[in-house]
């Protein structure tokens, strides 16, 4: 019997810093760490009670863009609202969803509990 292989079509090359997605912010790209380890780390994160929501939210932001682009992207001091609309795109990026999407989802979900 012949072996069977199903082949996900995931080169060497796309996993190279040139193929990760990327977030615009201003006139710059910030690439996002889209890897399967790194989302397990975020998820680590994101469920980490000892740490707190602010420290929990900043952890996903290093993980995904890296400590130096996440400090560049803080020192802008963006508005709430992009700030914001920041955080779904960021997951966006990861997950291959569309940012405003997300952001709709999360808002009708918030409305369904009150």
């Amino acid at each position: 019997m012949a072996k069977r292989i199903i082949d996900l079509g995931v080169t060497k090359e796309m996993l190279t810093g040139d193929n990760f997605p990327e977030i615009k912010i201003a006139d710059k790209c910030y690439v996002v760490d889209d890897r399967q380890n790194t989302w397990d780390k975020i998820q680590e994160a994101q469920n980490d009670e000892k740490l707190t929501p602010k420290e929990r939210e900043d952890k996903v932001y290093e993980l995904a863009l890296g400590k130096s682009a996440f400090e560049e992207i803080k020192a802008l001091n963006l508005p709430v609202t992009t700030y914001t609309f920041f955080s779904y795109c960021v997951m966006a990026a990861i997950t291959g969803e569309d940012p405003k999407e997300l952001q709709n989802m999360a808002k009708a979900q918030a409305k369904a509990k009150n």
